[in-house]
């Protein structure tokens, strides 16, 4: 091209004119200039022409993800160009909306539909999210013309999520580090426990690790259990970035010991200690939780872990065969919901032998959404609510029990079916999000 540009009649009349001298080398080099100019113009054209045909781009969405369908860009990443119309399939199980408030873009999409959008124009961090359920967000950023969609810490969708690894100087703890319930010492006559908030990355599976606040440095926090009448003394410790209080749910403790902040105490700040005293009772599940710095980030405490579970036995207590405590806690952000601080496929195992009687102490520590939990192959029965028993003969035989957040259910069965059952949130987008453990026969 630039060739056929330099052996033009122009070119070739201005070198041989005899105004050459005139005009000086000047204007030549002015319609050299010129003609380069336009040959990388064309170029340039002719290059982006090529990179931005456009194309029909074919998204999954499901719980948890967005991902090409061909498979063609890693998991929980979106590409498309100006021009491109991007079609999004809802393959999951739950209505969704894709909703990108920067293209006024708001689409609902059934199971099995499809919505497209047309991509017309670069806009610097796109934020796309379904505002349906909690955890569906993604981040949409641009880089030299090209969409891309990227989800927030994980991708989840069952077993395939995982988060990136963590790079930092928290401490890296998980399920296998946890303690099943917490030491006391005697001092006087008084149970004495000590309790810490601290700031740690919780390995909730392999490949899934999220930063949070924990007691103890695990999730939940190690469960509390003693005798109702037992004097109990909790020496808390601080160790978060941020201020907190502890509240003893369900407990009948002295008001300067509810753990309210602004309320029946100040929040305790970082670095600082305090002591909550009380006599334990009544007899039941309950457990303890952040109360916040104030009520305006309770939910946000809670949500990054802190909570535990706290059981006051009666006096002379005959437990049945197997007993196993069960706290569901949310991380929404992130699409994860776990049983005891796992989700699958690294889910709790309630082993049992058959003819065995079992009770779980099902506490939903949660902040905000609904869990009715199912057991497969069994029938149980429901003998305590919030930690009070149900009176003989009004226990109601059921095989899911809702939840709303703060509710605590104890429920007993017969182990009189052997095999592996799962045991999990039916609400499913719950159960992809990890809220499913397991039944195991011995």
């Amino acid at each position: 091209m630039l060739q056929t540009i330099l052996k033009s009649d122009l070119v070739q009349l201005l070198l041989k004119s005899r105004y050459v001298k005139v005009v000086g080398t000047a204007l030549v080099l002015l319609a050299l200039t010129l003609a380069l100019q336009g040959y990388l113009l064309y170029a340039n054209m002719d290059k982006e022409m090529a990179m931005s045909e456009p194309a029909s781009v074919a998204v999954n969405v499901g719980e948890m993800f967005f991902e090409h369908a061909d498979g063609s860009v890693p998991a929980g990443f979106i590409q498309a160009r100006v021009g491109d119309t991007i079609e999004f399939v809802n393959v999951g199980n739950l209505r969704h909306s894709v909703t990108i408030e920067d293209l006024d873009y708001d689409e609902v999409v059934n199971p099995g539909e499809t919505t497209t959008l047309l991509i017309t124009k670069i806009v610097e961090n796109i934020r796309v999210n379904c505002r349906f359920h909690n955890g569906h967000e993604a981040v949409m950023t641009t880089t030299e013309g090209e969409y891309s969609i990227k989800d927030n810490d994980t991708r989840h969708s069952g077993m395939a999520s995982q988060t990136e690894p963590y790079e930092g100087d928290l401490p890296i703890r998980s399920y296998k580090d946890a303690i099943k319930q917490l030491d006391f010492q005697l001092v006087d006559g008084v149970k004495e426990f000590n309790l810490t908030a601290e700031h740690i990355v919780w390995e909730y599976a392999e490949g899934f690790q999220l930063e949070s606040w924990a007691f103890n440095g695990q999730l939940p926090g190690p469960e509390i259990r003693v005798v109702e009448g037992d004097q109990v003394r909790i020496i808390f410790e601080n160790n978060l970035p941020v201020a907190t209080t502890v509240h003893w749910h369900g407990v009948d403790v002295p008001n300067e010991a509810d753990g309210v902040p602004g309320v029946t105490q100040d929040a305790v700040q970082p670095g600082e200690t305090f002591i909550y005293e009380f006599t334990a009772e009544p007899v039941g599940t309950r457990y303890y939780h952040s109360h916040g710095s104030h009520h305006g980030d309770e939910q946000q405490q809670i949500d990054m872990g802190l909570s535990g579970p706290f059981v006051i036995e009666p006096a002379n207590y005959q437990p049945p065969d197997r007993e196993y405590t069960v706290v569901l806690t949310e991380r929404p952000e992130a699409g994860i919901y776990p049983i005891n601080g796992r989700v699958y496929p690294n889910p709790e195992i309630f082993k049992v032998s058959e003819g065995e009687t079992v009770r779980i102490r099902m506490i939903h520590a949660g902040s905000a959404e609904i869990h009715p939990m199912h057991m497969h192959g069994h029938q149980f029965s429901v003998v305590a609510i919030d930690g009070n028993p149900v009176p003989p003969g009004t226990a109601q035989l059921r095989n899911t029990q809702p939840m709303m957040p703060g509710e605590i259910y104890d429920i007993e069965f017969t182990a009189n079916n052997p095999g592996t059952w799962v045991f999990h949130c039916h609400h499913l987008g719950h159960a992809a999000g990890g809220m499913i453990a397991e039944i195991r026969y011995e």
